[in-house]
């Protein structure tokens, strides 16, 4: 009964979860998510954020310095822009994801980020790397820990206006796109 309840808290939450964005979202008929990825690597059929992480551009090295855990970056619809480096060069890619498995980091309906949270990462984190729970917090590395622990597979969050990213930390297969992504 209780993972009932669980499943449908969490059924409720994940109907909602991305009602701010959906002028900003593109499905497929079967109600999939369409994210878009450019990359100067040719020939992808699927991104693995654990070989991105051995070669990060530029333009990711400052998200990696916030938080090092591989993940590979999406865009939400064609023609978006990065608002750091502008238009990305390289060939596009497309790929679909249940929208249930993105967890909304900046609203954070879950509440993963808050304090009373911590002893549970630390537990996780302590099991999962042996690491000591006195070592700091990143909040970041929290919040997708829990939110890997709920079923999540990464993160969407606005950019600026009109602009969201995907965050993702596990592999997915991509097709590359066959037309002008700008």
């Amino acid at each position: 009964m209780k993972l009932l309840l669980e499943n449908w808290k969490r059924f409720l939450i994940n109907e909602n979860l991305l009602a701010p964005y959906e002028s900003d979202l593109e499905y497929t008929e079967d109600g999939k998510l369409v994210l878009y990825h450019v990359s100067s690597t040719s020939d992808i059929e699927t991104l693995d954020p654990a070989v991105a992480a051995q070669s990060t551009k530029s333009y990711t090295k400052a998200e990696y310095r916030t938080w090092d855990r591989p993940r590979i970056f999406f865009f939400t619809r064609l023609g978006q822009e990065d608002i750091g480096v502008g238009r990305i060069q390289g060939q596009a890619y497309k790929a679909t994801i249940d929208p249930e498995v993105l967890y909304p980091i900046m609203q954070d309906p879950l509440k993963l980020s808050y304090p009373d949270r911590q002893e549970e990462y630390k537990k996780i984190r302590e099991e999962r790397d042996g690491m000591p729970s006195y070592y700091p917090i990143n909040t970041y590395d929290m919040v997708a820990t829990l939110a890997e622990n709920e079923g999540f597979q990464g993160f969407i969050y606005p950019q600026e206006v009109g602009n969201l990213i995907v965050a993702l930390w596990n592999p997915i297969g991509v097709e590359k796109l066959e037309q002008d992504f700008y």
